[in-house]
């Protein structure tokens, strides 16, 4: 889950009467370890806080490091630990 207002620009704004300008997620990158497993380039149909689901296969990597751009260049990141599996 990524909290994000995630605008599209198409929105307008009630009192001015001027359009919002697009503001989102423009790009996410998971990695398992060293390994990359999910990239995907964002745009104006993704939701208001989105929640990316994936599947991945464990490569014994001790955490997961997540990385997101929004279209303001923002960068928010950050590194979950991995249960070993049994």
């Amino acid at each position: 889950m990524i909290r994000h207002p995630n605008n599209s620009g198409l929105q307008m704004d009630q009192v001015t009467r001027l359009y919002v300008p697009a503001f989102f997620v423009q790009e996410l990158k998971v990695w398992q370890g060293d390994d990359l497993i999910l990239s995907m380039d964002g745009g104006i149909s993704i939701s208001e806080d989105p929640n990316i689901r994936f599947s991945y296969t464990p490569n014994g990597a001790k955490s997961l490091r997540v990385e997101a751009t929004d279209t303001e260049n923002h960068v928010f990141k950050g590194d979950w630990p991995v249960q070993a599996q049994m």
